[in-house]
């Protein structure tokens, strides 16, 4: 990241739907590691394939980035994630947002997340964004574009598809969308470096 401004963000948005434009300059999210990697994407891809098309399994974490990032930003972000430790994150079981369809594993410990995302929002990229919409509930989804109907199936469906697990947080992405608005990971924040 030696450029001043990063232009990893997609210039060309005219065709994107309304919710999507906010999403231009990229967000910061936590990759699983693999096994989990794989099998949650699996699953995106059957219950999910428009969802998958648009960001492999991933847990959300940051609002969207109100402008572009630049080297300055960059610098910033890094020297918070290195005044933050690893840490062990416990996904499963299976839950759901009803009356907002979808289903998603459950996501701990919350407070932890939470301090991560409050730290990494407090930076000056983040200057100008609107506020949050929803409380912050950390998440890994497995289908979002989906009916109540489906979610109340996939829920029975799904009970044991992905058994609760952990794994080690080290770092998080930075994951911008193509013109397709499909995102992929920029470059990576590393915890306590």
């Amino acid at each position: 990241m030696q450029t001043e401004t990063i232009t990893a963000y997609a210039t060309t948005t005219s065709h994107w739907e309304g919710w999507q434009q906010a999403y231009r300059f990229g967000v910061l999210l936590i990759v699983p590691p693999e096994p989990v990697y794989t099998q949650v994407n699996r699953l995106r891809a059957i219950y999910d394939p428009r969802s998958q098309a648009i960001c492999a399994a991933h847990i959300s974490l940051t609002i969207p980035l109100p402008g572009p990032m630049t080297a300055a930003h960059w610098l910033e972000l890094e020297a918070i994630a290195a005044g933050l430790l690893p840490f062990e994150i416990q996904y499963g079981p299976l839950r759901h947002y009803l009356p907002f369809p979808g289903v998603v594993l459950t996501i701990a410990p919350q407070d932890t997340l939470d301090r991560l995302r409050q730290s990494l929002e407090a930076a000056t990229a983040y200057i100008g964004t609107p506020p949050r919409r929803y409380p912050f509930s950390a998440h890994m989804t497995i289908a979002e574009f989906i009916t109540v109907d489906q979610t109340m199936a996939l829920m029975e469906e799904l009970v044991d598809a992905v058994p609760p697990g952990s794994f080690t947080c080290d770092g998080v992405s930075y994951a911008v969308p193509d013109g397709s608005f499909g995102f992929s990971e920029r470059s990576r924040l590393v915890l306590g470096r």
